[in-house]
């Protein structure tokens, strides 16, 4: 409880302190100033760090080299609880377009930074606002932004994945970007899992990308399934090197073997 606490003050501490600097950059990178977007990135990074690390996460970061360098991906993960987008924007070195849910408008400064680094808040409510968001994130990754979604559609809230949304992964194949896959294990422990704030161990593992000649010719159900599955395999891997129990390898779970393609 005393950990809740002291998050909740720091981050509207932060709150207060940045929202001046926050809409400065924020219009800067609007008008395509030199410098603004990296300068909006690095101030980003540098308040969010010490705040997620308040909020009890201990971070094992892995495969960092596995990031495409200089060209648009986009990136594919598991959502587990709050914190996995504070973990996107710090630990992933520049600030990604993450589609998000509309509700993440909300939050002070975060959604100012996550307007001015071209973030799409997705109303999953609205089918057609939807589609539209899908499309957006299409045309920012043809122009050169990489875009970040959580193909679950909402929080697991827990270790086991849902099913991914394949329509989620469609403007990977339009745009023909790499798609890189991302495990993320724990984040439900920190808050979800107990309605307060709790010290855990998380781990971040980024998969090589999946290259547009690797899923050419799929539909996007089976991309998704790739992908999913790539990522369930890393969340079992993770787990035995922390010494969890994991089921046995034939009673794993094999997303590929499902039919998604009513979720498109």
């Amino acid at each position: 409880m005393i950990r809740s606490i002291a998050f909740l003050l720091a981050a509207a501490f932060v709150a207060i302190i940045n929202i001046p600097e926050a809409i400065y950059w924020h219009f800067r990178s609007r008008r395509d100033k030199p410098g603004a977007y990296d300068k909006a990135s690095r101030i980003c990074r540098r308040w969010i760090g010490p705040i997620q690390r308040l909020g009890g996460v201990n971070l094992r970061k892995l495969g960092e080299e596995n990031i495409p360098k200089g060209r648009p991906a986009l990136y594919v993960g598991n959502h587990q609880g709050d914190m996995d987008i504070l973990l996107i924007m710090h630990e992933f070195g520049e600030l990604f377009s993450i589609v998000a849910k509309i509700e993440t408008k909300k939050i002070p400064v975060v959604s100012t930074w996550m307007a001015s680094a071209d973030c799409i808040f997705m109303d999953r409510g609205n089918a057609r606002q939807t589609l539209e968001c899908i499309k957006r994130a299409q045309e920012l990754l043809e122009s050169g932004r990489s875009v970040v979604i959580f193909p679950e559609g909402t929080r697991a809230k827990g270790p086991d994945m849902r099913e991914f949304k394949a329509g989620a992964l469609r403007c990977a194949l339009k745009a023909k970007v790499p798609v890189v896959p991302f495990a993320i294990d724990g984040t439900y422990k920190v808050f979800e899992r107990q309605r307060y704030l709790k010290k855990t161990d998380v781990d971040l593992s980024i998969l090589p990308p999946i290259e547009p000649e690797e899923f050419a010719g799929l539909k996007t159900h089976e991309l998704a399934q790739m992908a999913q599955q790539r990522i369930q395999d890393e969340l079992y891997r993770l787990r035995e090197t922390r010494g969890e129990e994991v089921p046995p390898a034939g009673e794993r779970k094999q997303w590929n073997e499902q039919e998604s393609a009513s979720n498109e």
